[in-house]
């Protein structure tokens, strides 16, 4: 029985006897009962509003895994016609295509790489100049512009908008940052005459290479690849530092620790997206750490969109208070810091059950923290790293352990 409702019932009860005890009037008693059955009552009618809540919720999220199949089954479809090799955003590679699918363009956020790929008429004399072209343009695109241009999410998005009631659905405006052109330019907020002018530093690095075009014929498809400064990445890391300082300190989290992670998992790619679905900055998964993590910054349960987690504000926010959630709730048991962050760092990446599992076989993490605070940090380290269930979480817990003395520094 819920905790309000026997308190309602017993109060009842002790009500009755200290009438009986006491003398007070059958009438006083029969009131204090009223009181308690309406509150009883209240209780019930709000468990019920609360229970049909979450059903709606639950049934949300089945509608966005559906529609996110459908979506990308049909986006697959016509970059298929194309290219014959369906290459899409991942979480450190953003990849946009024209309308019409016939322009590629991949920017590499680890590798430090921009391609640009053009299906053009095989007789076409000189198609380094439409390669040019393509890539101005890419430098002078912002979030909202590779936003708004991505066939696949742009669909989610207005199914989503069609199909989950407006109460339970957070959208957002992605925000005007530029996607690429700071990182070359070094400004983090580069004025078109200066993307102009990075543009010849930047050929300097091009390479091009001609191919036939997989599925037309008479055609070619023309390639152009160009580095990205070696400090791209750390120009990136800048532009979000205020908003990771802010989120941070609301939350008690080391800002480092929140650069750390957002290296790691998407390379500062702004547009970064993985088919769980994850999104963004700090790749939020809606249906899990974001469900947490959005009654925490907006105090209820509700299924957060793709343009609201391709906002970088709004996606750092959610990323630090899941950061929040697994230090001071889920991991707080364990006692050490040191350890703790080891721990948090690896369910940030696998949940905090597969934590557990590491050192005792199951997912009871209170029974797990017992095990922990047995044993220094170090040793806390070398059993996550070779214990933990996913190759890719002890990779993660050591990129991200490295990481976080460089953002400290």
């Amino acid at each position: 029985m819920n905790v309000r409702c026997a308190v309602a019932l017993r109060g009842a009860a002790l009500a009755l006897c200290f009438a009986l005890i006491c003398g007070v009037t059958a009438s006083a008693w029969a009131e204090g009962m009223a009181d308690a059955q309406s509150e009883f009552a209240a209780f019930k009618s709000d468990e019920a509003d609360f229970e049909r809540y979450k059903t709606g919720i639950a049934d949300e999220y089945a509608a966005y895994k559906a529609i996110i199949d459908e979506e990308f089954a049909s986006y697959r479809s016509k970059i298929l016609k194309v290219w014959g090799v369906p290459e899409v955003s991942t979480k450190k590679t953003y990849v946009g295509y024209s309308s019409d699918f016939k322009v590629k363009k991949v920017v590499d956020y680890e590798k430090g790489v921009i391609k640009v790929s053009v299906v053009v008429p095989a007789s076409e004399k000189k198609p380094e100049k439409v390669l040019e072209g393509h890539l101005k343009d890419l430098m002078h695109q912002s979030a909202k512009g590779a936003y708004k241009a991505d066939q696949f999410t742009a669909g989610v998005e207005k199914k989503l908008k069609k199909q989950v009631a407006p109460s339970q659905l957070e959208q957002a405006d992605v925000g005007s940052k530029p996607i690429v052109a700071d990182m070359v330019t070094g400004k983090l907020r580069p004025s078109d005459k200066e993307i102009d002018a990075s543009m010849a530093g930047l050929m300097g690095t091009a390479t091009t290479a001609v191919k036939k075009a997989p599925k037309q014929a008479g055609a070619n498809v023309v390639t152009l690849e160009v580095k990205i400064p070696s400090t791209g990445r750390a120009v990136k890391a800048r532009a979000y530092l205020p908003d990771v300082k802010r989120q941070a300190a609301k939350r008690g989290v080391d800002p480092a620790l929140v650069l750390a992670v957002m290296e790691t998992e998407s390379a500062f790619n702004p547009m970064a997206r993985s088919y769980v679905p994850a999104y963004g900055l700090m790749q939020i998964v809606p249906k899990s750490a974001g469900r947490d993590a959005s009654k925490v910054v907006l105090g209820k349960d509700v299924v957060l969109s793709p343009s609201y987690l391709y906002n970088g504000r709004n996606n750092i926010a959610m990323g630090v208070a899941y950061l929040y959630i697994l230090n001071d709730r889920y991991l707080a048991s364990v006692k050490n810091p040191e350890s703790r962050l080891y721990c948090v760092i690896a369910a940030y990446n696998t949940g905090a059950g597969n934590v557990a599992r590491a050192f005792i076989g199951t997912t009871n993490i209170e029974k797990a923290a017992k095990k922990i605070n047995s044993m220094p940090p170090e040793k806390v380290y070398k059993v996550l790293v070779r214990k933990l269930p996913h190759k890719e979480t002890r990779d993660y817990l050591q990129r991200v352990s490295m990481r976080i003395p460089t953002y400290r520094a």
